[in-house]
This record gives C-alpha cells, sequence and structure tokens, in this order.
C-alpha cells in the first residue's frame, strides 16, 4: 500500500495568486514605459516586490512571452524637414481628387 502525502491546498492557492498579481504588476509596468529593457524591468519588479524576493531577468523574459509581449528594436525614423513637410503637401493636394480607379494603378 502507497501513502500519497497530502498536499496543503491554502499554499497552493496563494503561490497561484501571487503569481497573477505578478504577472499584473509586469503587465502594468511595461504598458507605463513600452521601451524598456527586460533587465530594467526585472530591477523594478524586485523593487516593488517583497525585499527576500528575487526575480531573474531570464523569468521576466518567459513571463513576458507566455503573455503574447515579443521585444523589438524601435526604429529611427528621420525627423521630417520644413522643405520634405512642404513637398509632401504639394503632392496630396495634387493628388486629392483622384479617382478609386487610379489609386488602384499605385504600387502598394
Amino acid at each position: 500500500m502507497t501513502v500519497i502525502p497530502a498536499v496543503d491546498t491554502k499554499v497552493l492557492v496563494v503561490q497561484a495568486s501571487s503569481k497573477k498579481k505578478g504577472r499584473r504588476r509586469l503587465s502594468r509596468l511595461v504598458k507605463q514605459n513600452r521601451r524598456q529593457t527586460v533587465a530594467q524591468l526585472t530591477a523594478q519588479c524586485e523593487y516593488n516586490a517583497v525585499p527576500s524576493a528575487s526575480v531573474s531577468e531570464h523569468t521576466v523574459q518567459r513571463t513576458l512571452l507566455d503573455m503574447g509581449l515579443y521585444s523589438r528594436r524601435p526604429t529611427s525614423v528621420p525627423l521630417l524637414t520644413k522643405r520634405r513637410r512642404q513637398i509632401r503637401l504639394q503632392w496630396a493636394r495634387e493628388h486629392r481628387d483622384w479617382t478609386m480607379d487610379e489609386w488602384k494603378t499605385v504600387a502598394g
């Protein structure tokens, strides 16, 4: 006969709820500043969490991936100059009366 030790369900509930809280906190941190690195998010999680708890960058990265949040490099786009804005405006004014058939000929 095999004896299976009983599992304390209260401990499991506390762990699950604290995990959900951590995920919500991490989601909130990401939405506040989308350009933060994983290292910065990890530091903020450790600062806001219980002092004895530590979170690894790998755990934060894995949690973000599970939540569907992937890291991307921000694109660097040069700002429009005054001349370039004038050229765009002129082009838009010249083409504002185009029909749908004319727009269909534009390669997109």
